[in-house]
C-alpha cells in the first residue's frame, strides 16, 4: 500500500500565508517611498521659501506662493492654513520661522482606514534689515 502525499496542500497554505505577508511588505515600501519623496518636497519648499523671505522680507503672501508652487502636485492639495509663518525681533535683529505641516494620507491602509501621517518642516529665515 503506498501512503497518501499531502505536501501540495501544505504548500499552498504556506504561500497563501506568505504571499499576504509579502505582498504587504511591498505595498508599505511604495507607500513609504511617496510619504518620503514628499518629505523631500515639502523641505525644499521651505527652503526656497525661506531664499525668497530674505529677499522680500516684508511679502508673506509671496511666500506662501512660492511654498504651494513647488507644492501643486500634492493630492489634496495644500492650503494657506497649513502654512504658518511669523516674525520675531530681538535686540535689533529680526528672524522669520516658516513652517509648513501637510496630512498625508496613506494609500495602502489595511489595519488602520484611512490612517495619516503629519509631514513637515520650518526654518528660521534672518531678517538683513534692522527692525523696528
Amino acid at each position: 500500500m503506498k501512503p497518501k502525499n499531502r505536501q501540495s496542500g501544505q504548500s499552498l497554505v504556506e504561500f497563501a500565508l506568505l504571499a499576504t505577508l509579502l505582498i504587504t511588505l511591498l505595498l508599505g515600501i511604495f507607500d513609504f517611498g511617496r510619504a518620503y519623496y514628499t518629505q523631500v518636497a515639502i523641505k525644499n519648499a521651505v527652503g526656497d521659501a525661506g531664499y525668497y523671505a530674505i529677499q522680500h522680507p516684508d511679502d508673506d503672501t509671496g511666500v506662501r506662493t512660492a511654498i504651494k508652487r513647488q507644492l501643486s502636485n500634492l493630492q489634496p492639495a495644500i492650503q494657506d492654513s497649513d502654512i504658518t509663518i511669523s516674525s520675531t525681533c530681538t535686540s535689533s535683529v529680526g528672524r522669520t520661522k516658516i513652517r509648513v505641516s501637510y496630512s498625508y494620507s496613506l494609500i495602502f491602509t489595511w489595519i488602520v482606514p484611512s490612517a495619516t501621517v503629519q509631514l513637515g518642516d520650518e526654518t528660521y529665515v534672518p531678517q538683513l534689515e534692522a527692525c523696528s
